[in-house]
C-alpha cells in the first residue's frame, strides 16, 4: 500500500473536512474498501461550547471515495454511552436507538457500525475491508489469531467473528479491557481492520503501516503466485472472447431475471481469466466470500461456470441454462436447511466465473453490478492470499444465512423492488433506441430512463448520442451509453446490440426510431437512389435491426418488445411519397411478419403511426412543403392543423416517447401486430 497523504487537508480544515479528507484517501484504494464498504468517524467537541462530545461517523448508503461533509451523521456520545450497559439488542431496537442520538435534522442514517465507533475510546477511527487483513484472517482461527500476535505483537487486538452491527459492538464492551494500551486497532476475525489515532494523519499512518506489515508477510512466504495450482483453462483471444460472452450473457441473464430482471457486468481481465482458469479456484470459490459485507454485495457463494466454448451458440445457451438451473437447485437445498418460513431469495446468485472466459456480476443496475464485481476481485486476491499463508476457510454455513437473510439490510432490498414494481413501468430493462440522437428517439431514450430503463442511444451522430447519454446519466447514473450507428452497415448494426449485450447483458426491448428525410418526386420523376436511400434506413436496417434484437431476445428466454416508428406514410398514400411512403408500408409490413413469427417467444413487435411530430427532420420537412407550395412554414401547419379532427398543430415528441414505453412495458404485455396512432386524428390515416 502506498502512502498518499501527501500535505493531508489544508490547515485551515475543521475536524468534517479532516475525516472527509481521511475517508477519501482509503475509498481511492480497492485493496482496502469496495465501493460503498468500510466506514470513519471522528469524535469532537459541542461546537457550541456544550459538555457533549459528538461522533460524527460515516451515513449508511454513502461511499468513502466519494463522500463529502453532507455524507456524515452528527450523534451525541453523551446518549450512545447507553450502548455500553446494553447487552443484547434487535436491528431494529438499534437504529431506533441510533436515531435518538442524532443531533441534526436531513442527516444520513448512521452506519450500521455506528455502535462500534462509539465504544471504542478513540477520536479517530477507520474500519477496512482491506484485502490484507481478509488474507490473514480467512485461515483456521487459531492460526489467525497467532498469526497476528507474531506479526503484531500486542498492538494489534484479534476479535473472533461475530455479526457486524450490535453484536460485535457488545463483543468488543465484553474485550475493552482486554485491548492493551499501546493497541492501534483492532483485526476482525473474516471482516476487516479497524485502526484509531488522535489525529486523522496519525489513523492514516497507522492503517499504511498495519497493511503494508501484512502484505510484506504474505510476499515473503513467497507461495502466493503458485498457491491457485497451474492454468488448466486458457481463454481464447480477446476477438473471440467478445464474441462468445456476447452469446453466453445473454442466456445468464435470461436464467437470473426469472423473478426480477438483473444487468450484468462482464470482466475478462487477465487478473480474472489467470485465477478462473486455474487448477484449484474452482474448488476454493465454493467455500464462501472472505467478508460479511461482499455477502450483500456478491451473494453467498458464485456459481462456478465451466462451459465448453467449442460448443455451438445453441448448444452453449443451453449448457448456460441447465447449469444455472443445478445452481439453483443447490441454492434451495441449501435455504432448506436454515429456512423455516422464509421465501427464497430472489437475488441469490450475484457472482458467475466461466473458466475461459471471465467473470459476470448481476445485480439490479450497472453501478451495483460493478461493485459486485470491485468486492469478488478483492475476494479472489484475499482467497489466493490466505491459500498461500495456510487454507482458505470462511464462516459456517448457518452464519453465511443469517448474515444473507439479515433483516436490516433485507429490507431495504425488499422496499426497493416494491418501489420499482409501484412507480416504474420498464425498470432494469435494457432498451436500444436507434435514431435516440435527436427528435423522437431523444426524447424515447430520456422517457424509458425515467421509466427505470438503461438505455443504449444509437445514432449515426455520434457527438449526438453521447450528448444525449451523458444528460440522462445526470439524473440516472450508468444508466445510458452513446454509440455511433449506421443503420445502412450491416456490420455497424451487429457492433451496436454485440456493445449493448457486452455492456448490459442482454436487450429488453427495441425502438426503431432512424429516419431518413424524404426527397419529394413524383413517380415518374423518381430514380433508384432516392428508393435505395429510403428502403436502406426505413426498412432493411429496421429488419436488420429486429433481426439481431430477436436473436439476443430468443436467448435470453424471458420475451421481449420492439416498437417502429412508421408514420402515417405507412397508411396513407401521399403525393411525391412513392419512396418514402414505400418504404415506411414495408416497414409496416415486416412488424407485422415478425409480430407472427416472434410470438412463440414471448417477444412482441408493435408500430407506432405518428405524424406531425415538432422534431428537427418534421420541420424540415415542413419547410420543404412550403417553398414547393410558395406559401410561409407558418400557413403550411396552419394547413396541417385544419386537416386533423382534433386541430392539433406539432405534436412533441414526449408524447411518442410515452407511447413508446408502454409498447414496451407489462401493461401492453398482451398486445402485438398491433399499430397506434398519436396524430391528432387524421381519418385518412386511421387503420384498417
Amino acid at each position: 500500500m502506498e502512502n498518499h497523504w501527501g500535505s493531508g487537508p489544508p490547515a485551515s480544515a475543521d475536524a468534517l473536512d479532516q475525516i472527509v479528507h481521511l475517508s477519501n484517501l482509503v475509498g481511492a484504494e480497492e485493496a482496502l474498501v469496495q465501493p460503498g464498504g468500510g466506514n470513519t468517524s471522528i469524535k469532537v467537541e459541542d461546537p457550541d461550547g456544550g459538555s457533549d462530545t459528538h461522533l460524527l461517523v460515516k451515513g449508511s448508503g454513502t461511499d468513502l471515495r466519494t463522500i463529502g461533509r453532507a455524507g456524515f451523521t452528527r450523534l451525541s456520545m453523551t446518549r450512545l454511552a447507553e450502548l455500553s450497559g446494553r447487552t443484547t439488542m434487535s436491528d431494529e431496537a438499534m437504529m431506533r436507538f441510533l436515531a435518538g442520538c442524532m443531533l441534526e435534522p436531513d442527516q444520513p442514517t448512521p452506519s450500521v457500525e455506528t455502535p462500534l465507533h462509539s465504544i471504542l475510546p478513540y477520536r479517530v477511527i477507520v474500519h477496512t475491508h482491506d484485502i490484507a487483513t481478509m488474507s490473514i484472517t480467512n485461515i483456521a482461527q487459531a492460526k489467525a489469531r497467532a498469526l497476528v500476535a507474531e506479526l503484531f505483537g500486542g498492538t494489534m487486538h484479534f476479535v473472533p467473528y461475530v455479526r457486524p452491527g450490535f453484536p460485535l459492538a457488545e463483543s468488543v464492551i465484553r474485550e475493552i479491557d482486554a485491548i492493551p494500551d499501546d493497541a492501534i486497532g483492532l483485526i476482525l476475525a473474516h471482516h476487516g481492520l479497524v485502526v484509531w489515532g488522535d489525529t486523522v494523519e496519525e489513523c492514516y499512518s497507522r492503517l499504511h503501516d498495519v497493511v503494508n506489515r501484512i502484505e510484506a508477510h504474505i510476499a515473503s512466504l513467497g507461495r502466493a503466485a503458485t498457491a491457485l495450482g497451474p492454468t488448466v483453462v486458457s481463454a481464447p483471444p480477446a476477438g473471440a472472447r467478445r464474441k462468445l460472452a456476447a452469446v453466453v450473457l445473454p442466456a445468464i441473464r435470461g436464467a437470473l431475471s426469472q423473478d426480477e430482471r438483473v444487468i450484468l457486468h462482464f470482466d475478462d481481465s487477465e487478473a480474472v481469466l489467470a485465477r478462473v482458469g486455474s487448477e484449484r479456484f474452482g474448488e476454493l470459490s465454493q467455500r464462501g466470500m472472505t467478508t460479511p459485507e461482499h455477502i450483500l454485495r456478491a451473494g453467498r457463494l458464485p456459481i462456478w461456470l465451466p462451459l465448453d466454448l467449442s460448443a455451438p451458440a445453441d448448444t452453449l445457451v443451453d449448457e448456460v441454462r441447465a447449469r444455472i438451473t443445478e445452481a439453483r437447485a443447490d441454492y434451495l437445498q441449501y435455504h432448506q436447511r436454515y429456512a423455516d418460513r422464509q421465501t427464497p431469495l430472489t437475488d441469490w446468485a450475484k457472482v458467475l466465473l466461466i473458466p475461459g472466459l471471465g467473470m459476470v456480476t448481476a445485480f439490479k443496475d450497472k453501478n451495483s453490478a460493478r461493485t459486485a464485481n470491485a468486492c469478488y476481485r478483492a475476494g479472489m486476491a484475499s482467497i489466493q492470499n490466505a491459500e498461500a499463508i495456510d487454507a482458505f476457510e470462511f464462516i459456517a454455513e448457518d452464519e453465511v444465512f443469517e448474515f444473507e437473510h439479515w433483516p436490516l439490510e433485507r429490507r431495504k432490498i425488499e422496499e426497493s423492488i416494491k418501489r420499482e414494481r409501484e412507480t416504474l413501468l420498464v425498470a432494469r430493462h435494457v432498451v436500444i433506441i436507434i435514431g435516440g440522437g435527436s427528435g423522437i428517439g431523444r426524447a424515447a431514450a430520456e422517457r424509458f430512463a425515467r421509466e427505470g430503463a438503461t438505455v443504449v442511444i444509437a445514432d449515426l451522430d455520434e457527438a449526438a448520442a453521447t450528448q444525449a447519454s451523458e444528460e440522462i446519466a445526470s439524473f440516472a447514473p450508468m444508466r445510458a451509453i452513446g454509440v455511433r450507428t449506421d443503420v445502412t452497415d450491416e456490420a455497424s448494426l451487429r457492433e451496436l446490440f454485440e456493445t449493448a449485450v457486452l455492456e448490459f447483458g442482454g436487450i429488453d426491448a427495441l425502438f426503431y426510431a432512424a429516419g431518413a428525410a424524404p426527397r419529394f418526386a413524383e413517380i415518374t420523376a423518381v430514380d433508384r437512389s432516392d428508393l435505395v436511400r429510403q428502403l436502406e434506413v426505413h426498412y432493411i436496417g429496421a429488419v436488420l435491426a429486429m433481426r439481431e434484437a430477436a436473436q439476443v431476445m430468443e436467448r435470453q428466454g424471458i420475451g421481449g418488445s420492439i416498437v417502429a416508428s412508421v408514420s402515417k406514410a405507412a397508411l396513407a398514400p401521399g403525393r411525391e411519397a412513392v419512396a418514402y411512403g414505400g418504404s415506411k408500408a414495408a416497414l409496416l409490413q415486416a412488424v407485422r411478419v415478425a409480430a407472427v413469427e416472434l410470438g412463440r417467444h414471448q417477444i412482441r413487435v408493435n408500430a407506432i403511426n405518428a405524424d406531425q411530430v415538432d422534431t428537427p427532420l418534421f420541420r424540415r420537412f415542413v419547410a420543404e412543403r412550403a417553398a414547393k407550395k410558395g406559401i410561409s412554414v407558418e400557413e403550411q401547419l396552419a394547413l396541417y392543423r385544419e386537416r386533423n379532427v382534433m386541430h392539433t398543430s406539432l405534436i412533441p415528441p414526449e408524447a411518442v416517447a410515452d407511447l413508446a414505453v408502454l409498447l414496451a412495458s407489462d401493461k401492453f404485455r398482451y398486445t402485438t401486430g398491433d399499430i397506434l396512432t398519436i396524430d391528432g386524428g387524421l381519418p385518412e390515416a386511421f387503420p384498417r
